[in-house]
């Protein structure tokens, strides 16, 4: 029996094990079908932009659109009409970065890191099918698998194999693998980092300096279990797992000494992950806020809404 095309293509980009086609098209259908259920809940918010972008001033021709004058630089040149330039704009490069350090494999009742192949299969689908170009990236303590952004159907069952075949392990760097991605990223591009925000974040801040100073739209996806941070409702001896190392620790809640250390880590990561937020923000950076539950909603939100503002200039 003769292999498909996507089954050829597929195999000769990777030499690892494949996985079977019937698990791609399963992944593209669901994928499919939050993308639809999306645009038909937001079609009023959700728009394709108008394909072109700012270049720069120029003075009125005979036969320009009335609407691209600038009022404002008219009215600093007596007698002259200033438009504002226009270029056609090229396809968006999108990359997701995947955080796929141990603590991904957390998640109750199912996961986050299965929850977040899905919510990023819906992504690629949604962009590729809006013509513009998705690149992959999985990463912990270093970037594991880099796929440069691309179009078409082959390239999105190629990312799809890649992320079926994750098994997350060690530590997250985020600062130090956001620095070289955006080094390698040849154009300004969107970079969509998910992550649980598990692991050391004292250094982050200056990787992301370098995707300021290269231009990139940077949006980082906050990814948690509702009740990730809350107290446990019966207060008892409960296994807790370290989330970036697999360690299990035994605490009994109902002792109060031991219920205070416990208080006492879970507080100190909070404050952690909160002045993270707090400094990104100051490099203009977005830190979206996305549960499991809603974590496909909260890609999609994060990619029309850079799309509608376009990149900087």
């Amino acid at each position: 029996m003769s292999l498909s095309r996507e089954e050829r293509t597929i195999k000769e980009q990777d030499d690892k094990p494949r996985i079977p086609l019937r698990k791609l098209k399963r992944l593209e259908i669901l994928a499919k079908q939050r993308t639809t259920s999306f645009l038909q809940g937001h079609r009023r918010s959700v728009f394709r932009g108008p394909g072109t972008e700012y270049a720069d001033l120029r003075e009125y021709i005979e036969g320009d659109d009335l609407r691209y004058v600038d009022w404002n630089a008219s009215s600093r040149v007596p007698l002259k009409l200033i438009v504002r330039n226009y270029e056609q704009e090229r396809n968006t490069n999108v990359v997701l970065m995947m955080d796929t350090s141990h603590s991904m494999l957390l998640g109750d009742p199912i996961p986050r890191i299965k929850l977040s192949v899905e919510a990023t299969a819906t992504l690629a689908y949604t962009i590729l099918d809006n013509r513009d170009n998705f690149g992959w990236v999985s990463f912990s303590d270093k970037i594991h698998k880099f796929i440069p952004p691309k179009s078409g159907k082959i390239h999105l069952y190629h990312v799809f194999n890649e992320m079926l075949k994750i098994a997350p392990f060690g530590r997250t760097n985020i600062g130090e693998n956001i620095r070289e991605i955006s080094l390698a990223l040849k154009r300004r591009s969107i970079i969509i980092v998910l992550t649980d925000l598990h692991g050391d974040l004292s250094g982050a801040i200056d990787g992301f300096r370098v995707a300021n100073v290269k231009k990139h739209e940077v949006k980082i996806i906050h990814v948690h279990d509702p009740e990730e941070f809350l107290f446990p409702r019966q207060p008892r001896q409960v296994k807790f797992q370290d989330p970036e190392t697999g360690e299990m620790h035994a605490i009994n809640l109902s002792n109060l000494l031991e219920r205070g250390k416990y208080m006492f880590e879970v507080g100190k990561q909070i404050r952690e992950i909160n002045d993270f937020k707090r400094n990104i923000r100051g490099l203009n950076i977005d830190v979206i806020d996305a549960p499991t539950t809603v974590l496909s909603e909260k890609l999609l939100l994060a990619y029309f809404g850079s799309k509608r503002r376009g990149l900087r200039t």
